[in-house]
């Protein structure tokens, strides 16, 4: 029996040399709406652990009709009109092919079938994708005065009645999860919604192989400037040092993904038979413990951010480490929620809502930060990003 192939993986790696003001970093958090899961790992440390464990976060479930969300006569509009609330809800049901989100800049997107979609008689555009061309997206901007009084009007009718036939159809209102910044929401719609805490989970392991980091930039790029690089498989022909590179950053993220799973073969007495697993723990390394924090729920990105910030600022704080001992660092993991249509906000304006991609569940949109401190007395930081997305997602084309 042939398996068929896995899917196609795109890789996109960025580094960065004695950064103090990274405008990826700033951005990085708040350019990810909707988030399932973040996990941070670094060697242990009672200062980090003092510093992350106590923040926590909560979203909501509750049920809602669409048309109500968005009617612009209601008190939920003006709650678009204050960014710094950073509201996000994405549609949760497991029954039907449409889904939808809306997303902190307070623009909501659909992502439905052709059938919903010639019903709906709103615009919008099919998916570019030649295996998923029977699926359109569709784009609304729910802030006042964002749109014509005619438009906002087809809009309110279009929803309603597509409410109406959910209904006629039995399945009712839609199952959504959202979150906010603050206590305070409009009652009326969210008055049975069921707030759950996100709390940080800790685990720790102990005598296991740490590397110790020595992060550079990717050799075709200078020794001033941070440049991106994507890797395909495909490396320049006699270019050893790309190789090298390309080896340095496969085996640091090996191993955080095999750290944040709580592996065994990174144990220091690990005496697994080579016929059944084998793996090279990346070299130098150093045996101590590490810590793993993690939460998981609907998290906002202004949350997001604080976590990334947080971590790094106190890493910085960290005593230098003895020559061979193991340098600070953390690694941030975050997952999106991949059944969401959105995923990525750009972080600049552009004239464009940002990229479009295929909502599914096995779908996947993760990155992991990998950041320690930097050498020298410039108080600035190093660090790789990888990004990681699967297929039918336009962000890199």
């Amino acid at each position: 029996m042939n398996s068929p192939p896995p899917e196609h993986r795109r890789v996109k790696i960025t580094t960065d040399i004695q950064s103090n003001s990274s405008a990826k970093l700033q951005h990085l958090g708040t350019s990810h709406p909707f988030i399932r899961q973040v996990d941070i790992l670094f060697p242990s440390s009672d200062i980090l652990e003092s510093a992350l464990c106590k923040l926590s976060t909560r979203y909501a479930e509750c049920q809602v009709k669409l048309a109500d969300v968005v009617h612009s006569s209601g008190p939920f509009a003006d709650y678009y009109s204050q960014p710094q609330r950073c509201f996000a809800m994405l549609s949760n049901d497991v029954h039907g092919d449409d889904v939808w989100c809306i997303d902190p800049r307070g623009l909501l997107t659909l992502l439905v079938t052709k059938d919903t979609y010639e019903r709906l008689g709103l615009v919008g555009r099919r998916l570019p994708f030649k295996a998923h061309k029977d699926y359109f997206v569709i784009r609304l901007p729910l802030q006042k005065n964002a749109e014509s009084v005619a438009n906002v009007a087809r809009r309110n009718e279009a929803l309603k009645a597509w409410d109406a036939r959910r209904e006629r159809e039995g399945l009712g209102a839609w199952n959504v999860v959202y979150n906010f910044d603050e206590s305070t929401l409009p009652g009326l719609m969210f008055s049975k919604s069921q707030v759950r805490e996100v709390v940080c989970q800790m685990t720790k392991s102990n005598d296991v192989h740490i590397p110790l980091p020595s992060l550079r930039h990717h050799p075709s790029t200078s020794q001033t400037k941070a440049q991106p690089s994507i890797s395909d498989g495909q490396q320049p022909a006699n270019d050893d040092d790309v190789e090298d590179w390309n080896l340095e950053m496969a085996e640091l993220f090996e191993w955080v993904g095999m750290a944040s799973l709580g592996s065994q073969r990174l144990k220091a007495n690990d005496r697994v038979d080579p016929y059944v697993a084998l793996y090279e723990y990346p070299s130098p390394s150093h045996v101590g413990n590490i810590t793993r924090l993690r939460w998981s729920g609907l998290i906002g990105s202004t949350f997001l951010q604080s976590v990334i910030d947080i971590a790094l600022a106190t890493m910085k704080t960290l005593p230098a480490p003895d020559s061979g001992m193991i340098k600070p660092f953390v690694a941030i993991t975050a997952h999106s929620c991949s059944t969401s249509p959105v995923t990525y906000i750009p972080p600049s304006p552009s004239t464009s809502d940002g990229p479009t991609r295929l909502a599914r569940v096995d779908g996947e949109d993760t990155w992991c930060l990998f950041a320690t401190s930097g050498a020298g007395e410039a108080q600035g930081i190093d660090f790789a990003l990888v990004e990681s997305l699967g297929q039918y997602d336009t962000r890199w084309g």
